[in-house]
């Protein structure tokens, strides 16, 4: 055997040892996906009985067009600030369980070029990635000193239940399965985004300088989710639908401006297009390492919060953009353990405590389509 081919060899029996690690896609359940969910991790069912304020946690949790009194129709939202190391990741996992559990919804984790945190969840995830653009699939170990293990895209479905391809953000809507989580990987080429902004008959904002559209193929992969968004509420169909909006800073950052990209323009759209994502069943959950990570037109319109252990809750209402009342005194987080957190509204709070869902294996995975090679 050639020396090309014993490497050859050798780079194929780490590939497969290393998706071994993980666990075998699940195509079919006897019961519901959020129900298989629970007894892989050993999480007892949803029970909004165990909490005391019915307008924090279990409102934000469950979606209703007749909520009970003292709660909120439509869709929900909070924003999960913490640290790194202090659970937003496992928070994040546990969350879609109960939105799938309580809601049979529609669940869209915002896919990243550098972040793998569902990947406790692959065995029951749907992969979206845009038709007709080249992907880059890697696996990469914790411990350095271990070798990356490229993928080919047809070898994902070692790890995810299932890979689609989709052509823009109405066409990917249409598509998705009530009762399931699916994550998304943005088109870099923006194909149906402006579309979708034309047929808006109220949005419209600024041009960026020296072109003529407000989406276009240039800006950043990530300002695709602006679109997705906007197509959702408008387009639907109309769902319960949540979007895990995972480290939301990098999308929409206080420090948006207008630039060549239409940065703020675009955060502006979704502003705008906040209240009307109620209306229509969608909830955003957003996590971020701190409120001035995020831009404070949407922090405004963010009704729930979340605080991570290791940092001290606020205790005044200057300290929350967007809420006029706070009604803790003192700090009661700062020294709590990971997997415990407390929401809170501008009328009442309550802690809560999740335990860890683990990944089989210690490698990530990077999913990258051609723009971001």
């Amino acid at each position: 055997m050639s020396t090309h081919s014993q490497r050859q060899t050798t780079r194929d029996e780490t590939k497969w040892r290393v998706l071994d690690e993980f666990r075998d896609p699940i195509s079919l359940t006897q019961w519901s996906n959020s129900r298989s969910m629970r007894e892989e991790f050993g999480m007892g069912p949803w029970n909004r009985e165990v909490f005391e304020f019915n307008g924090v946690i279990p409102n934000c949790i469950e979606h209703s067009w007749d909520s009970p009194s003292k709660e909120a129709d439509g869709g929900t939202d909070w924003l999960a600030r913490g640290k790194p190391g202090t659970g937003k990741s496992t928070l994040a996992n546990y969350l879609v369980v109960r939105l799938l559990e309580a809601n049979d919804e529609k669940v869209v984790w915002r896919g990243s070029s550098s972040r793998s945190e569902w990947l406790p969840l692959a065995p029951w995830t749907t992969l979206y990635l845009p038709a007709g653009v080249e992907i880059s699939a890697l696996l990469e170990p914790k411990d350095p000193t271990n070798d990356a293990v490229d993928l080919d895209v047809d070898e994902l479905t070692e790890i995810v239940r299932d890979v689609r391809r989709y052509s823009d953000p109405r066409e990917l809507n249409q598509t998705l399965d009530e009762g399931s989580l699916h994550v998304v990987y943005p088109d870099p080429r923006m194909r149906g985004c402006q579309e979708v902004y034309e047929q808006s008959p109220e949005k419209q904002y600024d041009t960026p300088p020296n072109r003529e559209t407000l989406f276009s193929s240039e800006d950043p992969a990530s300002h695709w989710w602006f679109a997705w968004l906007l197509a959702r509420v408008e387009h639907g169909p109309h769902h319960w639908t949540s979007l895990i909006f995972d480290e939301i800073g990098d999308v929409c950052p206080q420090s948006a401006k207008k630039d060549s990209y239409g940065t703020y323009q675009k955060v502006e759209l979704l502003k705008d297009t906040w209240v009307d994502m109620r209306k229509f069943g969608v909830s955003v959950f957003a996590f971020a390492h701190s409120e001035t990570d995020v831009h404070q037109m949407i922090r405004r319109k963010l009704r729930w919060r979340v605080q991570m252990p290791g940092t001290a809750n606020p205790t005044t209402a200057s300290d929350v953009v967007g809420f006029e009342s706070i009604r803790m005194d003192r700090d009661l987080t700062s020294k709590w353990d990971v997997g415990h957190a407390l929401m809170y509204t501008e009328s009442n709070f309550e802690d809560f405590e999740w335990d860890p869902m683990p990944t089989s294996s210690s490698y990530k995975l990077k999913i990258a389509p051609e723009t971001n090679l």
